[in-house]
């Protein structure tokens, strides 16, 4: 494994291999995509089990 990151994005697939993107590279690859549940959500889901 080499200590310098990588540059070609394809790399990403290969096990080992560091690669550097960009925030906006991150942002369309998903890597901040947000899919947790929110506190209004947990707190009703609470609620249901109480019930």
């Amino acid at each position: 494994m080499s200590d310098k990151p990588s540059e070609n994005i394809m790399d990403l697939n290969k096990p080992g291999v560091v690669v550097e993107v960009s925030k906006e590279e991150a942002a369309d690859l998903g890597a901040f995509e947000e899919d947790a549940m929110s506190e209004e959500d947990a707190l009703q889901a609470t609620e249901e089990q109480e019930d």
